[in-house]
């Protein structure tokens, strides 16, 4: 028993020196660098920048600048698109992308027609809701509603799933599944509708001036109930080619 009591106190000892010398030693081991190393690193952080993305305020040099021209976040669980055009660029998308939905062919003709209906957005804002099939070759009981909203330059897109299985041609289906052949657009019409008011585009160097989230060329200001949100943003800079500054945050 003293014996291994004796080993149990050594190891005890062994790892509390370990603990020790972790705690006093740089991790990662400190490295010098060159002159010519502190002055890129000095150049590099002279000139920053603050950003938003997602709830933070991150300072970056003033250099760089987001690496692709169409962006996207989630809003729970939803895709949101945004692009910065000129208003003639945003009408005309609406109306090829309108001349599409039109066009569309399902696979069954009972599911016709693919765009179900046009919905404007409330007085005050730019833009539409189309409620369409979720796809050609799948039942219309499967929706989409897809939003197009314009907001001081920016182009936004946001699409939601919902159903509407209400048809006729689906009762005998709703004895079986009723929660899959219900109708949850005008549930879901509404909370999108309530997202897209508090979305406006902004510059991608603005910083907000309330709580809210910061998306890629978009702020969404708080509303009533918590929402889940993530985005992902990669930054480039000419000055630096060789350097790529990605930002992640999921709430």
């Amino acid at each position: 028993m003293a014996i291994k009591r004796k080993i149990t106190v050594c190891l005890l000892l062994i790892a509390a020196s370990y603990g020790v010398y972790l705690w006093m030693t740089p991790y990662p081991p400190q490295q010098d660098l060159t002159q010519q190393e502190e002055a890129v690193v000095e150049t590099f952080l002279t000139a920053m920048q603050t950003r938003c993305v997602g709830r933070y305020l991150i300072d970056i040099p003033a250099s760089f600048t987001l690496r692709n021209k169409v962006l996207r976040a989630f809003i729970n669980d939803h895709p949101i698109r945004t692009q910065r055009i000129y208003p003639p660029a945003f009408e005309q998308k609406i109306r090829r992308r309108e001349a599409q939905l039109n066009g569309e062919k399902t696979y069954d003709p009972l599911d016709m027609p693919f765009l179900k209906r046009k919905i404007p957005l409330p007085a005050g804002m730019d833009g539409v809701i189309f409620e369409r099939n979720e796809d050609t070759g799948v039942p219309d009981a499967a929706r989409i509603l897809e939003a197009h909203l314009y907001t001081n330059g920016v182009a936004v897109e946001v699409t939601v799933k919902t159903r509407n299985g209400l048809s006729l041609r689906y009762d005998e289906d709703r004895k079986d599944t009723p929660r899959i052949y219900n109708n949850n657009v005008p549930q879901d019409l509404m909370a999108l509708t309530e997202l897209l008011k508090r979305i406006k585009g902004r510059n991608e160097t603005d910083i907000p001036d309330r709580p809210g989230f910061c998306g890629p060329n978009m702020f969404i200001a708080d509303g009533d109930y918590y929402q889940q949100e993530e985005v992902t943003l990669s930054y480039t800079s000419p000055e630096y080619p060789n350097i790529v500054i990605n930002l992640d945050t999921d709430n």
